[in-house]
């Protein structure tokens, strides 16, 4: 008896028919893959918009490598997630708001008085990141 994963086939990429355009894709997917990964270990860098841009690009270049990235272990159901409905987990929601606002605070914090212009700049960007996010779907 063999145990078989279940892998999810997506049918068609959007694959660009110029070769350069092609490997351009792969080089900026493997880019955005490895900013995604030390994104997991830094918590300074995030990591779910790296490896949805890897997935984008990998699509457009890779159908090996994309079909990799949406059945891996840990990412694939945050990217099919993403690729079927624009959905994003409520805990991915509320994680990325608590870090944006504990960064945002930090800069009120640290930056001397006659800087204080972007923190505040900070702030409306980190808002409307927030506003966005918590508009999209919850994933299951």
């Amino acid at each position: 008896m063999t145990n078989k994963k279940a892998f999810y086939y997506r049918p068609k990429t959007n694959q660009s028919n110029s070769a350069a355009l092609r490997w351009t894709f792969v080089i900026l997917g493997w880019l955005f893959f490895v900013l995604g990964i030390i994104g997991v270990v830094l918590p300074v860098m995030p990591t779910a918009p790296f490896i949805l841009l890897a997935a984008g690009c990998w699509a457009r270049s890779s159908r090996r490598f994309h079909f990799w990235l949406i059945n891996h272990k840990y990412f694939g159901k945050f990217v099919r997630d993403w690729e079927s409905s624009h959905a994003v987990p409520l805990y991915a929601k509320c994680l990325a708001v608590i870090m944006m606002a504990a960064s945002t605070a930090m800069l009120f914090y640290r930056l001397p008085e006659d800087l204080v212009w972007i923190a505040w700049l900070v702030a409306v960007v980190c808002t409307g990141v927030a506003i966005y996010l918590f508009r999209l779907p919850n994933a299951q």
